[in-house]
């Protein structure tokens, strides 16, 4: 049921693209697509909008790594904004890290702080379960391999690495 509610977003470019980033070891996609599970299944027990949760919450960390821990948020919020959510989702997404950003201000923020509190457990479980099988490992490194923000701080890391080399090798020689 809750597929229905976000069926338009589920075929958005961004959301689309998620399935090949990772987030918590697992497919970023993977962890949106809990944390609509659990947002939905949250809403009425917590007496929120389960519309307003499952949207906000498929697109809570979308483009989270232009962002930190405590600014991510915003940055989703502003996106789900020009792709013309309405304002009740984007005030939802901003609070989503609470406690490291700011405090939920409706029934559906306090929805989406806890659902993805529940996913990411979730997405922790899943990957240790999957660690006696392999596949946990072999997702990881094809995830890794098909997500661009991993290739660009692998080649920043080297170029670290390379200067702090040649810094100290100039203070050796």
């Amino acid at each position: 049921m809750y597929h229905t509610m976000i069926a338009d977003l589920l075929e958005h470019p961004k959301v689309m693209e998620t399935r090949y980033h990772i987030h918590h070891a697992v497919s970023k996609h993977d962890h949106l697509l809990r944390s609509a599970y659990y947002s939905y299944h949250l809403a009425p027990i917590l007496g929120a909008d389960p519309h307003i949760c499952t949207r906000a919450a498929i697109l809570h960390d979308l483009d989270s790594r232009l962002g930190t821990l405590t600014t991510h948020g915003a940055i989703a919020a502003k996106l789900a904004a020009e792709i013309g959510e309405p304002a009740s989702v984007c005030h939802a997404i901003i609070s989503h890290m609470y406690p490291f950003g700011p405090a939920p201000t409706t029934r559906e923020g306090w929805v989406l702080v806890v659902a993805d509190k529940i996913a990411s457990l979730s997405d922790l479980t899943h990957f240790v379960s999957g660690l006696i099988t392999g596949r946990s490992l072999a997702t990881r490194r094809s995830l890794v391999a098909s997500d661009p923000f991993y290739a660009a701080h692998k080649a920043r890391k080297k170029a670290r690495r390379a200067t702090l080399l040649r810094r100290w090798q100039r203070k050796v020689a």
